[in-house]
């Protein structure tokens, strides 16, 4: 009985949040919402175990890299080489961001402790602040832990408003001047040419601009679905401790070239018809992430956490739109899509919908707006995120040795 209760506990803080986020027109993020809920649930109570109790957060550690793998599929294989910009725009981002919180936060901070939240911040994350806090404990450097930890842990419900709120203001923007870009992203650049199955190619029915889809459409199935992200999983699991790049760069990876190959669909997570269940699951896993939290170690890292959050934000801000203007592109979008590597996945993902989905007038609009957000955000977060762990990965021996 008490495992149902805690299940059902856990998936109601998930509803509410959403329930919240669309009651807000996206102004409290569902990711940020279902965080405050959580804490003050468990302020007023709630057993903290309940997250493991109910089964989700275990389920949780497994179903997050299949959710990765899913998102990997939901950009088209022409739009990321269309937005081949956007790339770049997440590296220099990134590269700026962390110079920008390195250097004037080391200022303040001291620079292995402005490097220590930078990883976070600028790209990396719960998996940079993992590197960070792993490499702090092997060198004895056990101060540096709480600053990443406390950063990864709240980074969601900081800057998903915050990433809300400038996606709302490009959106307005572009409504006002009239460049909503429905026609250009839903016609095709030649004449439409068919599978053997007589679905286009370069569709959501078949991503790849080349390959027949490999699943022929009468045993496309929820558990065919669930069966191929599954064996994507495994796979990037297997290359990602062979290589030694990790199974979340190999899901990449693998994810991109799934799709241009024809063994995926587009938006693999939905055709699972498992999504709400995933998704319970990885906030559960989040819930669990927040009970090392306490008192004593946000006060203790109050200053640290104000100084590299602001220094994080305005960097990745003003370095996507320098990349932008560098490029030839909207800086306002080129800002719009760097801010996700703040908050990175399922935020991103999350933002560009609830964000377009409120700002739209019907599912038509709604559908331009996605097109026209979803590939740069996704693509600038996905890229800008490895550049991220890279610099981590090559900086971390010289600022914490």
């Amino acid at each position: 009985m008490e495992m149902i209760v805690a299940f059902t506990a856990c998936v109601l803080l998930v509803a509410l949040g959403d329930i919240l986020s669309i009651a807000s027109r996206a102004k409290l993020p569902a990711m940020a919402g279902i965080i405050l809920l959580y804490l003050a649930a468990t302020a007023l109570g709630m057993p903290r175990d309940w997250t493991t109790l109910s089964g989700l957060a275990p389920l949780g550690d497994l179903m997050f890299p299949v959710f990765v793998a899913a998102v990997t599929t939901n950009i088209l294989p022409r739009d990321v080489v269309r937005q081949w910009k956007f790339i770049l725009i997440g590296c220099i981002a990134v590269g700026a961001s962390m110079l920008v919180t390195v250097l004037a936060g080391g200022a303040l901070l001291g620079f292995s402790t402005a490097f220590s939240g930078a990883v976070v911040t600028c790209g990396g994350a719960f998996t940079g602040g993992m590197l960070v806090m792993d490499h702090a404990r092997e060198t004895g450097s056990t101060e540096l832990v709480a600053l990443p930890l406390l950063l990864a842990m709240t980074i969601d419900a900081i800057g998903q408003p915050i990433g809300s709120l400038v996606t709302k203001r490009y959106i307005s923007r572009l409504k006002k001047n009239g460049g909503v870009p429905a026609a250009q992203s839903s016609q095709p650049q030649q004449e439409e040419r068919l599978n053997r199955y007589h679905q286009p190619y370069s569709s959501p029915e078949n991503p790849s601009p080349f390959f027949t889809a490999w699943v022929p459409p009468k045993y496309e199935t929820e558990a065919v679905a669930l069966f191929q992200l599954a064996v994507t999983v495994l796979l990037a699991t297997w290359l990602g401790e062979l290589t030694g790049l990790g199974w979340a760069f190999m899901l990449v990876i693998i994810g991109l070239a799934g799709n241009f190959l024809g063994f995926f669909r587009l938006n693999m997570l939905q055709r699972t018809a498992s999504s709400g269940i995933i998704m319970c699951s990885i906030f559960a896993m989040v819930f669990e992430m927040l009970n090392d939290l306490s008192w004593e170690l946000v006060l203790d890292q109050l200053v640290p956490f104000l100084v590299v959050v602001v220094l994080g934000l305005a960097g990745l801000l003003l370095g996507g739109a320098l990349g932008a203007k560098l490029l030839g592109c909207d800086p306002f979008l080129g800002a719009v899509a760097s801010i996700g590597l703040f908050y990175f996945f399922p935020g991103v993902q999350n933002i560009v919908t609830e964000v377009c989905r409120s700002c739209a007038e019907g599912e038509e609009e709604y559908a331009a707006l996605y097109r026209h957000l979803a590939p740069p955000a996704i693509i600038t977060a996905f890229m800008g995120s490895r550049f991220c762990l890279l610099l981590t990965a090559l900086l971390l021996p010289v600022v914490l040795p």
